[in-house]
């Protein structure tokens, strides 16, 4: 009896924390992206702005703390450079898919019914976003490890990368003025504020969870506890020190959180807070999992886990059509107020939660299946190749 208790409280995956953060930040991604559109496209009531500054804050936030999770997921694992490369490509080829889908046919039809330029779409198209951010980051992993640069190192190449990116902010700002070259430029470097996920500001933040993945990956329950321990003691000192700092000189916690030279995490001491925080999450995280870890709500929040992919494409499907569709119908501005916005964001996430566990397997092979480039034959020769060797 006392055994099969104990296995009813064994955790459904040893690492619950990883996986639970990833499916909290996707699920609050159409609480961000609608109030963001809404504000955006000018349709965000005086209401709805002044509740909004909250919600947007969480831009930078959640991200800062998927990217240490999808670092998290790479650490520790035996992919070779090849292999990174290739998903690097594939994640640059589901980020173009996507925004055919959220920006170029929508824009399309846009221009058709009241006769407004695609260019903007098309600019859209191009921008820094966050599978392009993924791609980029794995086509430079890849040549990380073609070089045999350990993870410390490559950490160390992150906050050198970060630093480039501070001083080269200025200047690109004020040089790079044609649209179309500071969308694809702001992919790599901040350029303006369509820059928002350049691989110099951000690639820190991966690159500190492939450290998390290698060191907690070969750890024993015992030390794994232990390691978590010191991270939230560590991380919580940090962030205290940091909010006495930011009190000493009057700084505003929000002000903090972005950089003072432009609307995204390009400075030393923005990353450092972010950090702090998502490290302090992690560790809490994991001692939420020992107590939740065989839950149905813990079951429930691995399958969003495991159908990120699908559900991230879904939403922001939706959101953009939501607003071309008020776009093109001549909504005023201002109409899209507080209790709208709730219930928009309660319909879309609902939407997306239930199309996900019933077609999300489906999508993601499709979606794989569409984007994947070599590997798959030069596996089934192989194997052709052991098979024929044991008939001999």
């Amino acid at each position: 009896m006392s055994s099969a208790v104990a296995e009813q409280k064994k955790p459904l995956t040893r690492f619950g924390e990883i996986e639970l953060l990833k499916a909290i930040a996707i699920l609050g991604l159409p609480a961000v992206h609608v109030m963001e559109e809404a504000i955006e496209g000018g349709f965000a009531s005086e209401g709805l702005i002044s509740f909004g500054s909250a919600i947007i804050g969480l831009c930078a936030f959640g991200p800062s703390v998927f990217m240490i999770c999808m670092g998290f997921g790479i650490g520790g694992g035996r992919t070779k450079p090849d292999g990174i490369f290739r998903n690097g490509v594939q994640f640059l080829l589901i980020g173009a898919l996507l925004n055919i889908f959220r920006w170029f046919i929508p824009g399309i039809i846009q221009s058709i019914v009241i006769d407004k330029s695609i260019f903007d779409d098309l600019e859209f198209c191009l921008q820094s976003d966050i599978y392009y951010f993924v791609g980029i980051f794995y086509i430079f992993l890849s040549f990380m490890r073609h070089l045999k640069i350990k993870t410390p190192g490559l950490i160390m190449i992150s906050i050198l990368m970060l630093t480039a990116n501070m001083l080269l902010t200025p200047i690109t700002n004020h040089f790079i003025t044609n649209p179309i070259v500071a969308s694809l430029l702001g992919n790599i470097v901040y350029v303006n504020e369509t820059s928002c996920f350049p691989l110099l500001s951000w690639a820190i933040f991966p690159s500190v969870g492939i450290l998390l993945g290698e060191v907690l990956k070969k750890t024993n329950e015992e030390e794994r506890e232990n390691f978590m321990k010191r991270t939230m003691d560590f991380s919580a000192v940090l962030f205290i020190s940091f909010i006495v700092f930011l009190w000493i000189y009057d700084i505003n916690l929000e002000k903090a959180l972005v950089s003072p030279i432009n609307d995204y995490i390009t400075d030393l001491p923005n990353v450092v807070l972010l950090l702090s925080l998502a490290l302090f999450l992690i560790s809490i995280t994991y001692y939420l999992c020992k107590k939740i870890g065989a839950s149905k709500f813990m079951e429930f929040m691995l399958r969003i886990s495991t159908f990120i992919i699908p559900f991230y494409l879904l939403q922001w499907i939706i959101i953009a059509w939501l607003f071309y569709l008020l776009e093109i119908f001549r909504a005023e501005e201002g109409c899209f107020g507080v209790i709208l916005y709730i219930i928009s964001v309660t319909v879309i996430t609902a939407i997306c939660i239930y199309l996900t566990i019933k077609k999300g397997m489906k999508t993601m092979k499709g979606l794989l299946k569409i984007t994947s480039i070599g590997g798959k034959k030069k596996k089934k020769k192989k194997k052709k190749t052991n098979k024929e060797e044991k008939t001999a």
